[in-house]
């Protein structure tokens, strides 16, 4: 089937992120304790989706009239893989010298486009494989499954790990009275408009007020730095006993899901946090927010409305659109569901999965993946804006652990 491949237009997105405002990497991490085995390593990769799937094994062209295409090729391994022998200097261990790999790549410069968008770096003396992709290649989540791939189980070699994506799912709604079905709809309809009028406002001109830890345009290109905060999946949970989910009822593998780039856009509040006052009402605030937020359609709108602008007026402006919103609001933070179990990385333990994006037109920008039991955050700071991010990443462990104390005597009450 793959042979067969020839030449295949770019979607919509992929067209957006190939823009010069919003050419984006998705950088991904895996860490181990184990010297890296470096011929396991290229025999995984050759026998690999990188090498095998169409879209991670073709080139972007450009034709004389404009319009960009996937072309498959070759795949030259030698140029894929990036070998750093030397320890990074500055860091404080393993998983620092990663981050500030990481960082680095967040504001390196754009893929050779004479080869497939994808690299492989090996950090030899700090025992872990650094990737980045083209965003126009997929998005997080494909992306990220398409990394898994290449690992397997822990406890059985021959399986590879799930991913269990989030899907919104109803209970039978078959002895709802009327009025309730009316009063949702009603509810769909108001949120909708007001949220959609305010992500309208965004894009034209509706900013968010200046703060020391605010970007804007240019910011993208200032230096980086990268800290990580981690929190256990338990203690979250503990968390989110207090304060039941309304509207996500289960997890559950989603058989539309497929390869691409679909996401839409939230723009949410945030609220200053005083010390002494109880954790838990912050949560309660951005849980009604959030819960109102998932009762309208802003990211189905907010993914059609980009879809429209590019078929009418094309990818530049669209991707003038996106950065607007960016330059417009404070920060970005994204999550992805990892799998639950420990992996194995061409035979290597994975001690650890981190992920972020090449840099936004923001001072903060933050991605979570959660791994066996944790959830890891990678906290992206232009460092000349925010100078500390490691009192940001600490702040924010510290309001996980003062919101579980706080839930857990209300949980045992009940």
């Amino acid at each position: 089937m793959f042979q067969e491949y020839k030449e295949e237009p770019l979607t919509p997105a992929g067209r957006l992120f190939i823009q010069p405002e919003t050419n984006i990497s998705v950088i991904c991490c895996l860490g181990t304790h184990e010297p890296l085995r470096i011929d396991a390593i290229k025999s995984v990769i050759a026998d690999s989706m990188l090498a095998k799937h169409p879209r991670l094994s073709s080139i972007l062209v450009v034709d004389k009239n404009g319009h960009e295409y996937w072309r498959k090729t070759e795949i030259d391994m030698n140029r894929h893989i990036i070998f750093h022998n030397d320890p990074i200097e500055g860091a404080k261990d393993d998983q620092d010298a990663a981050n500030i790999l990481m960082a680095d790549l967040a504001v390196s410069v754009p893929f050779e486009t004479d080869k497939p968008l994808w690299e492989l770096h090996l950090l030899i003396s700090h025992k872990c494989a650094v990737i980045r992709a083209h965003h126009a290649l997929g998005d997080g989540v494909s992306l990220l499954s398409f990394f898994l791939a290449m690992c397997r189980k822990a406890d059985d070699p021959e399986k590879m790990p799930s991913m269990n994506p989030v899907v919104v799912t109803r209970s039978n709604g078959g002895g709802e009275a009327i009025g309730g079905i009316l009063w949702r709809l009603l509810k769909l309809v108001w949120f909708t408009v007001v949220f959609v009028v305010d992500f309208i406002a965004r894009v034209l001109w509706v900013r968010d007020e200046t703060t020391v830890v605010s970007g804007g345009a240019g910011v993208e290109l200032w230096p980086r730095k990268l800290v990580t905060a981690r929190f256990l999946i338990d203690d979250m949970k503990i968390v989110k006993k207090y304060i039941p989910n309304t509207d996500l009822e289960e997890l559950m593998r989603d058989p539309k899901a497929g390869w691409g780039n679909k996401f839409g856009m939230l723009v949410l509040p945030t609220y200053y946090h005083k010390s002494g006052s109880d954790p838990l009402e912050y949560l309660r605030r951005a849980k009604a927010m959030i819960d109102q937020k998932k009762s309208s359609l802003e990211s189905f709108f907010s993914y059609k409305f980009g879809y429209l602008i590019m078929s009418i007026l094309g990818a530049k402006y669209a991707s003038l659109l996106n950065y607007r919103i960016l330059c417009n609001t404070t920060f970005t933070i994204s999550n992805v569901v990892g799998p639950k179990e420990k992996l194995t990385f061409a035979g290597h333990p994975v001690d650890y999965i981190k992920t972020t994006s090449s840099s936004l037109p923001h001072a903060i920008t933050m991605h979570m993946v959660s791994y066996a039991g944790t959830a890891y955050m990678q906290i992206l700071v232009a460092k000349d804006l925010v100078h500390d991010p490691e009192v940001l990443a600490k702040c924010l462990e510290d309001a996980m652990l003062e919101m579980k104390e706080a839930a857990l005597p209300k949980i045992k009450r009940k």
